[in-house]
């Protein structure tokens, strides 16, 4: 956990807050930020990092001494530059597409992304023709048991 992270405010607790009020807390931030339920690690070590503060009374009085209590200062974010900006956003939909090309192929469907990003007709299947093709395989499925069962 970063030093200007409050445990408090990591966990969404007043400073008032019980053993029990901490506790409870903690396991709904791990329910909300672990990585296999789609959460982000820096999330999920910084929720980790809030509770071993709090759980030991001798940090947990030191972070709630009043000098602690400060608020600090909001982080510093640079300026975004035109291509800083541009290069995150790009980075993003590659990310996404991929993990999308990742899931459809684990489903067992066609990937929807070539890695070229050559699709110069704009032909792109849609939500529906997702949801179609997985229909169709739910269908054959079924029909094969059928015919199985027989």
């Amino acid at each position: 956990m970063t030093a200007d992270r409050d445990p408090y405010d990591v966990l969404g607790l007043p400073r008032t807050a019980d053993d029990a009020q901490i506790h409870k807390a903690y396991r709904g931030a791990v329910r909300r930020t672990h990585p296999d339920a789609g959460g982000s690690s820096a999330a999920f070590e910084a929720v980790q990092a809030a509770y071993e503060t709090l759980r030991d009374p001798a940090r947990r009085r030191a972070t709630s001494s009043p000098r602690a209590s400060r608020p600090s200062p909001p982080p510093r974010r640079p300026a975004a530059s035109a291509t800083g900006a541009g290069a995150g956003m790009a980075d993003l939909l590659a990310e996404s597409r991929r993990l999308e090309n990742e899931a459809r192929r684990l489903a067992g469907l066609p990937p929807r992304h070539d890695d070229s990003e050559s699709a110069a007709d704009g032909s792109r299947d849609s939500v529906g023709a997702i949801l179609r093709d997985a229909g169709a395989q739910v269908l054959d499925a079924a029909r094969e048991l059928r015919n199985r069962l027989s």
